[in-house]
């Protein structure tokens, strides 16, 4: 296995823990594996066998692809935006409507949104 493909799992499994709040030791109690192989996992010095990278996608809530990949915090990323689509369909809306927009209009609308959004936090 490559330095450079364990470095890249590493980096992406590190990442999600982080988003998840997922410690070493759930790993360990979640899939059954010593602290010192989470460890070698989360500093790129080992590679998980595929059924345990299939058992870490299902503890963090992620592909399996969003491990593996160099792009894997894109690819959750945009799992993220499809569940937000699909949990509110209103959102479908405005996405459907920027397609008939022009990259200025779109511009405009992000501004518009973040001025609410700050004016909102400003009042709470």
């Amino acid at each position: 296995m490559s330095d450079i493909i364990k470095e890249i799992f590493a980096r992406n499994l590190r990442y999600f823990m982080e988003k998840t709040n997922t410690s070493q030791a759930d790993i360990c109690q979640a899939l059954g594996v010593s602290s010192a192989t989470a460890s070698d996992w989360c500093n790129g010095k080992k590679y998980p066998r595929t059924d345990k990278l299939h058992q870490l996608a299902d503890l963090l809530g992620v592909r399996f692809s969003a491990l593996t990949a160099e792009d894997g915090q894109e690819v959750f990323d945009d799992q993220r935006r499809l569940e937000a689509l699909h949990q509110n369909p209103r959102l479908g809306l405005l996405f459907d409507r920027q397609a008939k927009m022009s990259s200025e209009d779109v511009d405009l609308m992000i501004q518009m949104v973040d001025r609410i959004l700050r004016e909102r936090d400003r009042d709470e």
